[in-house]
């Protein structure tokens, strides 16, 4: 007797024609691949994408001895960051033993992905219904953008601009602190200390300062 099985369902099916060695011999030459058999019935339109067809499968002996097998299977289908899709399967088997002898069969694997392709084109339709979406993604890139432009200023600013902060007029002069280092000092006639100090930026300031330390004014004298 002969056992068929064929599945029509979104990801796969599975064919199987098994019987004994000298049953299946008398009856090869009628027999026909259930792939073939199948697609003969499906109208053009509706064919499916993928099919694996084993029209004759001959086994004379198979000894199998399995400790631990394991098997992953999945579908991942994504359309930029607005769809994705994934399906998986797994299958652990342990300690399994097999012994077949003469035996033929037939075998036929078939796939469709109607339902995904479906999901893509309504997903794509969407957009091309609701335009809208796309500025909005684009309008999120440019926020992103500016707010990198904006913290990349504001760090050349915080470091290009010393006079402003670091060395504002009236602010005690720590040059430890700050990140300076002195390149020349000396006292003028008014007995105020005037220093020139290279920042971290790599530029020259000089900075005039009383007998309390605090500074008088500051100018950039060299990048």
């Amino acid at each position: 007797m002969r056992h068929a099985l064929l599945a029509t369902s979104t990801f796969a099916a599975l064919a199987l024609l098994a019987a004994p060695a000298q049953a299946q011999q008398r009856q090869q030459g009628q027999a026909s691949s259930p792939a073939v058999s199948y697609l003969s019935q499906v109208p053009a339109d509706q064919q499916p994408d993928v099919v694996l067809d084993i029209p004759n499968l001959s086994v004379e002996s198979i000894t199998l001895d399995v400790q631990g097998l394991e098997a992953h299977v999945s579908l991942n289908a994504q359309l930029a960051d607005l769809l994705k899709l994934s399906a998986g399967a797994d299958v652990r088997l342990d300690s399994v033993k097999l012994d077949i002898k003469g035996v033929q069969a037939q075998a036929a694997l078939i796939v469709r992905l109607d339902n995904v392709r479906a999901i893509i084109e309504r997903t794509l339709q969407t957009l091309d219904n609701n335009p809208q979406i796309i500025s909005q993604l684009t309008g999120t890139l440019d926020n992103a953008v500016n707010v990198t432009g904006n913290v990349a200023n504001n760090a050349v600013n915080t470091v290009g601009d010393l006079t402003s902060n670091v060395l504002r007029s009236g602010a005690v002069l720590d040059i430890a602190r700050s990140g300076l280092t002195t390149v020349s000092e000396t006292v003028n006639a008014a007995g105020q200390t005037v220093r020139r100090l290279r920042g971290s930026d790599g530029a020259v300031y000089e900075v005039v300062t009383d007998t309390a330390n605090r500074i008088l004014r500051s100018t950039r004298v060299q990048s």
